[in-house]
């Protein structure tokens, strides 16, 4: 690995550029805390002195990882890119070590500050491929020791967001009907449809969906909305109607919640109608880091755990708890963020191909609901749900090609950072040319 992961000449940072960016849906989505018509995020850009770039980008949500956008922009202006800008690495081992040791190295973060952590790791790792000129996917699975083989493509589930209706509106114009034909033109196989407002209704539009969408296999995501006895009651109407998993049922800091939940689990009450096992609860907001789950673990039980890179630290930290939730005998899926652009895209489908045992994975939206995505053509999930994996094993890096003029066009602020000492923040107007970040 050492050999293989050497760079020719030290990777120095030469330059930095965070971008704050806004892109529109082009539907909403909603959820049981949550309406979004657009996303906000933060795109971390970091150019080598040999020319050479890499991109990372983060959607901080305060309900996930307890961060704002504005405390990570914060964290990473004024704690980890001043000391990031000029710093030399000999290796991707080193790369890893510095990501591994990234709260040492600044101790004024918290551990729980996953977010700040995801936009270095992405960015750096996605450098240090176009540094070497290799994909990004093989050195890490010799980093972490995991087969460097890849599966094909990787299968991508839908995601139906929560109704504010409550009767059914499947009109050509509704969004609700857009969805439903976008979905059926790919001919998808999994679902996920977002719940916890009104059980009734979300039953009413399971039952619909899943007439719309035959022979397909469903779950759902309540974003912590039930309480306990909520959460009894709707449980066995789910799955008297085939759903399979019941992603984040109670809220992430209801552990007695959570223990009283596992423990009626564990008496076979509710059993998933296919396979007769117990149905997956599935954690998403309540396990960002592997600690969080301990409480669980230490009463006997086993949470399936939801990933998804951006709040798990990035993809070198995610590997590592997928591997730790292995070693536990827990199951996981890949998630996403709604709104994710290619960058987070391909980050996922990295550490899914390399996993190559997620039980469901999720995102690969691209411009089927950003207006237009960072990287053109977008990086999204075809027919059937499937995301071929051959550049992650053709392209270098993260295998995606951000266009500078979009990333222009959605940025809304710029700070920059440079070896020389230069540091500017600049609003949505002037903006930084590719000739102002060439290498010195």
């Amino acid at each position: 690995m050492t050999a293989l992961g050497r760079f020719h000449q030290p990777l120095v940072i030469s330059h930095i550029q965070l971008h704050q960016i806004h892109i529109p849906f082009v539907l909403s989505f909603n959820h049981a805390t949550h309406q979004r018509a657009g996303v906000t995020g933060i795109v971390l850009q970091l150019t080598s002195a040999c020319g050479k770039q890499g991109y990372g980008e983060v959607l901080p949500r305060d309900y996930v990882s307890g961060e704002t956008h504005q405390s990570v922009v914060a964290a990473l202006s004024t704690v980890v890119l001043p000391a990031l800008v000029g710093r030399h690495f000999t290796d991707v081992i080193g790369v890893l070590d510095y990501l591994q040791d990234f709260y040492l190295l600044h101790p004024t973060l918290k551990p729980d500050e996953s977010c700040v952590r995801t936009a270095v790791d992405l960015a750096l790792l996605d450098l240090a491929g176009h540094c070497l000129n290799q994909p990004l996917a093989p050195l890490l699975a010799a980093a972490a020791g995991l087969p460097d083989g890849l599966d094909g493509a990787v299968l991508y589930s839908g995601t139906y967001g929560i109704s504010q209706q409550k009767t059914l509106d499947v009109s050509e114009k509704s969004e609700l009907g857009r969805y439903q034909r976008a979905y059926q033109a790919l001919q998808l196989q999994q679902f996920k449809l977002k719940v916890g407002c009104d059980l009734d209704s979300e039953l009413a539009l399971l039952r619909h969906l899943q007439h719309q969408h035959p022979h397909t296999r469903w779950r759902v995501d309540a974003n912590g909305a039930w309480t306990l006895q909520q959460a009894r009651q709707a449980i066995p109407a789910l799955l008297a109607l085939g759903v399979e998993s019941i992603e984040q049922p109670l809220a992430a800091a209801d552990r007695h919640g959570y223990l009283a939940l596992f423990a009626e689990l564990a008496t076979g009450c509710w059993l998933d109608r296919t396979t007769g096992q117990p149905v997956i609860i599935m954690l998403d907001e309540s396990c960002c880091r592997f600690s969080d789950i301990s409480y669980l673990l230490e009463a006997g039980y086993q949470p399936a755990l939801n990933l998804r890179v951006s709040k798990c630290g990035g993809i070198w930290s995610t590997l590592q708890l997928a591997l730790q939730a292995r070693q536990h005998g827990l199951r996981y899926q890949l998630g996403a963020q709604v709104g994710e652009t290619a960058i987070l895209t391909r980050a996922g489908q990295v550490v899914a191909a390399l996993l190559a045992d997620c039980v469901y994975h999720e995102g690969a939206f691209g411009d089927y609901l950003l207006c237009q995505d960072l990287q053109q053509p977008s990086v999204k999930l075809g027919d059937g749900g499937w995301l071929s994996n051959q550049p992650l094993l053709t392209e270098p890096g993260l295998a995606v090609v951000v266009s500078p003029v979009l990333l222009d066009q959605y940025t809304s602020h710029c700070s920059f950072w440079d070896v020389a000492g230069r540091h500017e923040d600049q609003e949505q107007g002037k903006k930084f040319s590719s000739d102002e970040v060439s290498c010195v």
